[in-house]
């Protein structure tokens, strides 16, 4: 063989040998899938139906919740946020300096990027109304429904590399109150604030509201989405909207309220009558056999970053379980982190983390946090943690120095050792070796 005819068997070999790995990297079979029931029943204890905590207790949760829920409303800056309009300016600012990446894997051109940029240029106070989400509704870092990602790889979905919308922040339901604070250039797009979270959204996906909606919002009785993915429309049949498990809307009776865009952006209350088994008065007395029911809606649900494509991430999947119960989470992993008491485990050995988790976790309501990660502590199954959470994948070294993912995509059970059986994974990269914190959000019962 010519030396020409080898070099090309090389490379061509070298190709192959990479293309494998890269698909073993994003098909490796990870033992925890298949070790672990993946469905909430087998976690189940024998004081099923026996409540985490007295329902009266846990209305004052749900007080609180829906207190936060309404803070849009009461509040004319974004301080109960912890934010200020020049937090927000610089964070916008950051944004509009990075470099994003097309679908095809090319640079977004910086000239577009000016342009997004300035028509999204905030300056708050021209607007500051209280509004409402008419619908689901993505939440934007941009005035833009365009998919930029952060890396090249990224965009192809190399690596076994989640293909992430760099500009998604989050999603709105239907009903959720929130404050307009600013107009794009172009008026498609209105920066608004919720309970949780900044950003951009289709002006078309909000109303204001006045005085006596707020009221009649605010103080009727409410009612929690215990089913996934529910089309719901008023009586007169459109429009229609998706309401994810979790969603909360004001309720008479059996009857829900939905805002609809009225005269002059205003927004007007028609109704909506659910099937029984959809929905239930807020908050769902929390026991575990509601736990688990509530687990089971989100069981496999493909992974979202931000809430892409109607999915949930991490931090959405823990905020919508334990808002059925009416236990207030905010958004972000880091945040819901900080929530009720806290046992800091950043700095404990691993063997020490391991026997706290054991020792004082509680099924159904710790969290088990890790930088960008949270996930919900279920009990022990084989003598180990078993945790639930919606995650991308587990860190697998690849050729040439790059670090990419054995692919989950879903939510999924597993242990804090998932991935522990691969055997190019970087040093200390498994979920047990990174968990920061165990937060109790129902705070009395830890």
């Amino acid at each position: 063989m010519t030396r020409k005819k080898n070099t090309v068997f090389l490379c061509l070999s070298l190709f192959l040998l990479q293309l494998a790995f890269c698909l073993s990297a994003s098909a490796a079979p990870l033992a925890d899938l298949s070790r672990f029931p993946q469905r909430a029943s087998a976690y189940l204890p024998e004081k099923a139906d026996e409540p985490v905590m007295p329902y009266e207790n846990q209305k004052i949760y749900a007080e609180e919740y829906l207190k936060n829920y309404h803070a849009p409303w009461q509040n004319e800056d974004l301080s109960y946020l912890d934010l200020t309009e020049e937090k927000v300016v610089s964070f916008q600012k950051s944004v509009g300096r990075k470099q994003f990446f097309t679908a095809d894997g090319k640079p977004f051109p910086k000239g577009n990027m000016s342009a997004l940029f300035s028509n999204g240029d905030v300056a708050f106070g021209t607007v500051n109304q209280p509004g409402i989400a008419l619908s689901d509704a993505d939440v934007r870092v941009l005035p833009t429904a365009r998919i930029l990602y952060p890396s090249e790889a990224s965009a192809k979905g190399a690596l076994g590399l989640l293909r992430q919308d760099a500009l998604e922040n989050s999603t709105l339901k239907p009903g959720e109150p929130l404050r307009v604070l600013h107009y794009s250039k172009d008026s498609a797009w209105v920066f608004i604030a919720t309970g949780t979270v900044v950003g951009w959204v289709q002006a078309a996906k909000i109303a204001f509201v006045d005085a006596d909606f707020v009221d009649r919002w605010t103080y009727s009785d409410h009612a929690v989405f215990v089913k996934d993915n529910v089309r719901i429309a008023s009586e007169n049949g459109r429009p229609a909207s998706v309401a994810k498990m979790g969603t909360i809307l004001p309720r008479d009776g059996n009857t829900l309220y939905l805002p609809h865009r009225g005269e002059m952006g205003r927004a007007v209350i028609r109704t909506y009558k659910p099937s029984t088994d959809l929905v239930a008065p807020f908050p769902v007395p929390f026991t575990p056999r509601n736990a688990v029911r509530t687990i089971d809606q989100m069981m496999g649900e493909p992974y979202g970053w931000g809430g892409s494509m109607g999915y949930r991430d991490c931090s959405a999947m823990t905020r919508d379980y334990f808002s059925v119960f009416g236990i207030w989470l905010p958004r972000n992993s880091g945040d819901q982190a900080k929530v009720g008491a806290t046992i800091p485990l950043k700095n404990v050995p691993v063997d020490e983390r391991l026997r706290v988790i054991l020792d004082r976790a509680v099924p159904f309501t710790t969290l088990i946090q890790m930088p960008g990660h949270v996930m919900l502590y279920l009990g022990v199954f084989d003598a180990e943690p078993a945790v639930f959470h919606n995650v991308w994948g587990v860190r697998v070294n690849m050729p040439g120095g790059k670090v990419g993912r054995a692919v989950v995509g879903r939510a999924a059970v597993t242990s804090l050792y998932l991935g522990s059986e691969i055997g190019n994974r970087p040093k200390a990269s498994l979920l047990i070796d990174n968990i920061a914190t165990l937060s109790f959000p129902v705070a009395n019962i830890w």
